[in-house]
């Protein structure tokens, strides 16, 4: 659907007044002019790198107009200087961002400029990959809805990001579930350097019907039209009517970014053509021929706007630099300190699998807190799960607290983020660790980095639930151990029980942690590892290992499947006078080194077993670490037993049997 002008041009029939009007207009000049000083103080070598956001104006303010700031939320992209100006982040604001300094409210010089963050206006961290924040919005929207809230969320972003699948996926489950978020799409007519016809097929606003919301297109050089649109739009979204798409049509003057030279790919003739719609001087016109705006109040405005420009250019590049990269990594900074030397003693409880475990620990943290929801791949009931871990959730808690999500591994991990950033405790489920890679973005450049990114301003407490590894005739596809990609990336922290103990307590403790989470499930030990089921606030400290053995001959390194195995390949080491320590390390990030150092100085002797490949497998990080830290308590090499080098272990049992780690492969390389 296409606005026409006439429908909207009339102010009066907006509800918008002559103060209104004048607002409109000097937020629309104060980007434009901002933005001119920031391309001049990049020319003059003061500032490294600067995103232009001239011609864009009257889209972003008419959008940052409609909206309620000290209750909506507010996901703008790279472009929107003139969107949070509206909505009240102040020059000193931008531009400490521009100057990279410590008073940078978004993120205090840890990101280029404006990557858009504040708390205070509901505006949830931005990076820089492109479409991550459509799922996250779909997270935020659904939880505001859940809660009973009448604020809206407003995304954008430009026509480039409607390309990833991010956007599609999020456009279908806010189609889905109806929810209360608005996707303004600036379509500038360029993805950098790339034109929209080599981008776009067809209408952007054309798709929003096969995702069950309008789709309006609007001159996104007329503020009043945009006002008029996203208005209808967050009227709607209130009233629980759902989603709206607005495709904004507009220009940037400028280059992309100061590092983009346009003249490569546009000309001077289309460059001058959209300047003759340059949406100030025809608001302007407007606003003069209404007789709202007289040459005094012009000049008055045009004073102001360049006194606040000028003063917060003088107040920022004279502040302090930031001075610490080093904080905010994690909110609860988890440094283990004191070993493991004693084996624990087993909590009370009835016997059981690890899967009842998991399952029972599930509802009892649902019945616990009432902000806790589920979510992911045929989760909820009848289903339960596929290994039917979340199994009577959706019947005690109801469908709004465990439900169904589509085949979209990103959405999943995006809602979740954006969930979490409510305060909601968010286990969110990925179905088979296998299937987790197209959500690698939303977990290592989003969920991973908002905390460090947001100057500490932002978290996340989001656990993500991932049954792993082999041993269940999963083949390529259902049985890969995804550990090491993970731990390799600060800001996360990453579990693995061995026992049904564990897996209860280890649970507890990433829900109430209020840093990100993987929790890694070892299918094989589902139904394998019984013991008893604690209950009644059951934890495991995270960043703690565990010893399931103590002995004097050698250490065996092991986690999940590997650390149940390990205990029965050390009692038949026994009978042939082998004494082993088995060390459960439970926690892969952050390692417990101290428990670790302790065991080589009790035996010398190192043997590392896990079921992922051997090359730059985790257990190579704990070798290095021995070899660099207790090298002097060493009487033999570190010795790693691993899956070899293949891409998975392989369907045929006959085949999976040779290549993956058991038993007696732990007692020969032990007894080697």
């Amino acid at each position: 659907m296409t606005l026409g002008l006439d429908s909207v041009i009339d102010h009066t029939a907006l509800g918008l007044d002559e103060d209104d009007l004048v607002d409109l207009y000097r937020k629309m000049l104060l980007a434009r002019k901002l933005d001119e000083r920031m391309w001049a103080l990049n020319r003059q070598g003061r500032v490294p790198f600067v995103v232009s956001v001239s011609g864009h104006e009257a889209t972003q303010v008419g959008v940052a107009a409609a909206i309620d700031p000290s209750k909506d939320w507010s996901m703008p992209y790279y472009r929107d200087v003139a969107y949070v100006l509206a909505i009240g982040m102040s020059p000193r604001d931008v531009f400490a961002g521009v100057f990279a300094k410590e008073s940078d409210p978004s993120s205090g010089g840890r990101q280029m400029p404006n990557h858009w963050s504040d708390p205070d206006l509901n505006i949830l961290t931005q990076g820089s990959v492109i479409g991550v924040q459509y799922p996250q919005a779909c997270g935020v929207a659904y939880e505001l809805k859940r809660s009973g809230s009448d604020a809206v969320v407003v995304v954008d972003g430009g026509e480039g990001s409607t390309s990833e699948g991010d956007w599609h996926e999020a456009m279908n489950f806010a189609g889905i579930h109806k929810l209360p978020v608005i996707f303004v799409i600036q379509n500038n007519l360029y993805a950098i350097s790339v034109p929209a016809a080599e981008e776009l097929a067809g209408q952007i606003a054309d798709r929003a019907i096969g995702y069950g919301m309008p789709g309006v297109v609007v001159d996104g050089n007329n503020v009043l039209e945009v006002y008029g649109a996203t208005l209808a739009a967050v009227e709607r979204a209130r009233s629980g009517g759902g989603p709206t798409l607005i495709e904004s049509k507009t220009y940037r003057y400028y280059a992309h970014t100061s590092d983009d030279d346009d003249k490569l790919y546009r000309s001077r003739e289309e460059v001058e053509l959209w300047r003759r719609k340059d949406p100030i001087p025809n608001f302007r016109q407007y606003l003069v021929e209404q007789r709202i705006l007289t040459e005094a109040l012009e000049r008055e405005i045009e004073t102001s706007v360049t006194d606040e420009i000028a003063a917060a250019v003088k107040e920022t590049e004279s502040a302090p630099d930031p001075s610490d990269p080093f904080s905010h990594v994690f909110v609860n900074e988890i440094v283990p300190s004191v070993p493991v030397t004693t084996i624990e003693p087993e909590p009370e409880g009835e016997e059981g699998n690890m899967i009842t475990a998991i399952n029972r620990a599930m509802h009892e943290l649902m019945a616990e807190f009432d902000d806790m929801i589920v979510f992911g791949e045929d989760v909820a009931d009848p289903k339960g799960g596929v290994f039917k871990a979340t199994l009577g959730l959706t019947e005690a808690f109801g469908e709004d607290r465990c439900f169904n999500t589509p085949i979209a591994e990103a959405l999943i991990i995006g809602l979740g983020i954006g969930t979490a950033a409510t305060g909601t405790r968010t286990p969110a489920e990925i179905q088979f660790a296998d299937f987790i890679h197209p959500g690698f973005d939303q977990i290592i450049s989003e969920l991973a980095r908002i905390h460090y990114r947001s100057n500490g301003r932002w978290n996340v407490p989001m656990t993500i639930r991932i049954p792993y590894g082999g041993g269940i005739h999963g083949a390529l596809y259902h049985s890969q151990s995804i550990e090491t990609f993970y731990a390799h990336v600060p800001g996360l922290k990453i579990v693995v029980p061995s026992t049904p103990a564990d897996a209860v307590g280890l649970l507890r403790s990433a829900m109430e942690d209020p840093d990100p989470v993987m929790y890694l499930e070892p299918k094989k030990l589902y139904r394998l590892a019984k013991g008893p089921i604690p209950t009644s606030g059951h934890t495991v400290p995270i960043g703690k290992a565990a010893l399931r053995r103590i002995g004097d001959d050698l250490t065996i390194i092991a986690y999940g499947t590997m650390a149940h195995l390990a205990v029965e390949a050390a009692n038949l080491l026994a009978d042939e006078g082998i004494d082993a320590t088995v060390l459960d390390l439970r926690s892969l990030k952050p390692l417990d080194w101290p428990s670790i150092e302790a065991a080589v100085q009790r035996t010398s002797k190192v043997l590392i077993v896990h079921e992922a490949n051997r090359f730059l497998g985790y257990g190579a990080e704990v070798a290095a670490q021995i070899s660099e830290r207790a090298f002097e308590w060493l009487d033999a090499p570190v010795v790693r037993y691993t899956a070899p080098d293949i891409p998975s272990f392989p369907f045929a049992g006959s085949l999976e049997k040779q290549v993956m780690p058991d038993v007696d492969g732990i007692v020969t390389h032990a007894r080697d």
